[in-house]
């Protein structure tokens, strides 16, 4: 496997805390590290570590694989594979608890 694309990462990481209105700023308080960090890992000068992507995430209320989706080489036949009851509880996991409530809503109107 090639090295992950950090500047991808950052470029996921940046486009996500825009559409949000967050500022660099933020989430670097939240973190308790300095703005420029955040801004060289959104610029891929700086790897960030797992525990960091994660709390990303979590501050800008989403997966990690937001960010790294693209990286992923397994064989998208095997994904086919699947129960159609599989995926669908696949894609809930990475829902937020307001979505869960919406998707259930709309089920049960079905």
């Amino acid at each position: 496997m090639n090295d992950l694309n950090f500047q991808l990462i950052g470029q996921k990481i940046r486009e996500r805390r825009k559409s949000l209105h967050v500022t660099q700023e933020a989430i670097a308080n939240y973190l308790d590290v300095n703005p420029s960090h955040i801004s060289n890992i959104e610029c891929g000068r700086a790897n960030p570590s797992l525990t960091i992507l994660v709390k990303i995430a979590n501050y800008l209320e989403c997966s990690v694989d937001c960010f790294i989706s693209q990286e992923y080489t397994f064989d998208s036949i095997k994904q086919q594979d699947r129960t159609l009851d599989d995926r669908i509880m696949e894609k809930l996991k990475y829902c937020s608890e307001d979505k869960k409530l919406k998707v259930l809503q709309i089920l049960n109107i079905l």
